[in-house]
């Protein structure tokens, strides 16, 4: 057992031996015990939104690419509205790259960070279907419809815009047909939404008809946005300093814990904003909980259901995907119904499982929200239309996060905006069919770059690193201390003490 032994009575040899392998045993032990939990510690640090963090630099300056598709519903005969069933033609991907600007940060005390945030978007012509610059679509005249949308419950009001708008040609179709650019960022002139923008400021406050127009003197889905600090609002997240756990947590939008477009949980902000996530460590077990990303596009969080382990570039990960219950208005979910906007809960539901109402976060049009091409949704949204082939592969929502650590390895987010078509006593829109007309879906995508891989890759094999020393010194130890017994047994037996001679008696 070493040469420093090897001059040692057996007793000694015995002791050394034995001890030095048990010593050898418990250390291993230990060591497998104890080493994840201190690389756990170490690592926590770099889990925290703070300047000079892995996970603050990543945030500031994604290392990944995002893009945004932009899909349009062109209503192909709508020159034929008074006879027969929208047919809707989709048009694009219009493909766009998508850049996240951090703005006016400000780290409060309670552990917290505010900020707003710049999306710009670049337009990608070599990933795109179609002329992003001469294409044009037709659909229904959104500001139009927001006017009678709003008004249906004042018939003073109704009556006198509606006369005039038609005494004064403010819009002379029900229909638009601009540019597929004006209909997204660049904006369509609307001399309906500036006649009336400019209506409304002459009234006295308390004479002005209850219509919230947005406050821009053109209309596009996306106008307005490109560059914006402020179009998102202001975001309060937890920075992770207090809890890991609080990593990237929404506290507040807009300086409040809720909002009022919604009931209870379904107002409440929760969640994250879906590029920071707080990392489980090695306390996740069982199946993985729901996590809820918060969109400000509807002024709500969209939860996702746990559906499966995945791997990308070696590193598994575990995939969350958008369900029915994420537009199920209480029909099939009770817990769903706070979702519903009807001032009485008891006229709940007010729509189809399958499409969220979001006019009160849409400027007042009435506008909702579904998977795109109506996946998911009730059958009564497909039979007043057609065009629309819903599709499990093409149409779900999906995140996939790394649960050690929390980093996001892929998202795939889409939704549809869709327009609740009806007459709503407006002259222009008399014979329009009455239907939940989608106008145009989005699928936002990021994926885990190989060289992120490889760094994420070392993260999470330090924790095993020391368990495998662990293992190796076990096995010595245990060997060692087999041999140590060997030696004990066969080579270093204790000696029994010399017997004393009994003298012979002579005779």
């Amino acid at each position: 057992m070493g040469r420093c032994c090897s001059n040692w009575s057996p007793t000694g040899k015995r002791l050394c031996a034995l001890g030095s392998t048990s010593a050898l045993c418990v250390f291993a032990l230990a060591l497998g015990l104890v080493w994840p939990a201190l690389i756990w510690q170490i690592a926590k640090r770099e889990f925290v939104l703070e300047p000079g963090t892995e996970v603050y630099k990543n945030w500031i300056e994604p290392p990944i690419d995002t893009y945004l598709e932009l899909y349009l519903w062109n209503w192909t005969n709508a020159d034929a509205y008074l006879t027969e069933k929208p047919h809707l033609e989709q048009l694009g991907p219009y493909t766009f790259r998508e850049v996240h600007e951090r703005v006016n940060l400000k780290w409060n005390d309670n552990d917290t960070l505010t900020f707003q945030q710049r999306r710009i978007w670049y337009h990608v012509p070599e990933l795109s279907v179609g002329d992003y610059e001469t294409d044009r679509v037709v659909t229904i005249n959104p500001v139009l419809l927001t006017v009678g949308y709003a008004l249906r419950n004042e018939p003073v009001f109704l009556f006198y815009v509606d006369g005039i708008i038609m005494q004064n040609d403010l819009a002379t179709t029900p229909f638009y047909d601009v540019l597929v650019r004006e209909m997204i960022f660049e904006g369509y002139d609307d001399k309906l939404l500036t006649s009336l923008l400019a209506l409304i400021e002459l009234l006295p406050e308390e004479s002005r008809p209850p219509i919230d127009l947005p406050p821009y003197d053109r209309f596009g889905w996306f106008f307005g946005r490109n560059g914006s600090e402020t179009y998102d609002g202001t975001f309060t997240i937890g920075t992770g300093k207090d809890s890991v756990y609080n990593t990237g947590v929404m506290r507040l939008w807009n300086g409040a814990n809720a909002t009022d477009y919604y009931r209870g949980e379904c107002g409440r902000i929760r969640g994250t904003t879906g590029e920071v996530w707080p990392p489980w460590g090695r306390t996740l077990s069982g199946t993985p909980p729901s996590v809820s990303v918060f969109a400000p596009d509807v002024c709500s969080s969209v939860t996702l259901q746990y559906a499966e382990e995945m791997e990308r570039y070696g590193i598994d990960g575990l995939r969350w995907i958008g369900t029915d219950r994420v537009f199920d208005n209480g029909l099939h979910y009770p817990e769903t119904e706070c979702q519903c906007t009807a001032e009485n809960v008891a006229d709940c539901p007010l729509l189809d499982n399958g499409a969220m109402d979001v006019s009160r976060c849409k400027f007042g049009a009435p506008a909702t929200v579904s998977y795109p091409h109506f996946y998911l949704a009730n059958e009564s949204y497909l039979e007043g239309i057609s065009g629309m082939e819903p599709n499990e592969k093409e149409h779900r929502f999906e995140m996939e996060l790394e649960p050690y650590t929390g980093v996001p390895l892929g998202v795939r987010a889409q939704l549809q905006v869709n327009l609740d078509v009806k007459q709503y006593g407006m002259t222009l829109l008399k014979g329009i069919p009455e239907v939940m007309l989608p106008v145009l879906w989005f699928r936002q995508t990021a994926s885990l770059t190989e060289e992120l891989a490889d760094d994420i890759k070392l993260i999470l094999i330090l924790p095993d690193i020391g368990v495998y020393v662990s293992y190796a010194l076990g096995a010595l130890g245990i060997i060692g201390l087999v041999l140590a017994v060997y030696f004990s047994v066969t080579r270093w037996k204790l000696q029994s003490p010399p017997q004393p001679v009994e003298a012979k008696t002579a005779l």
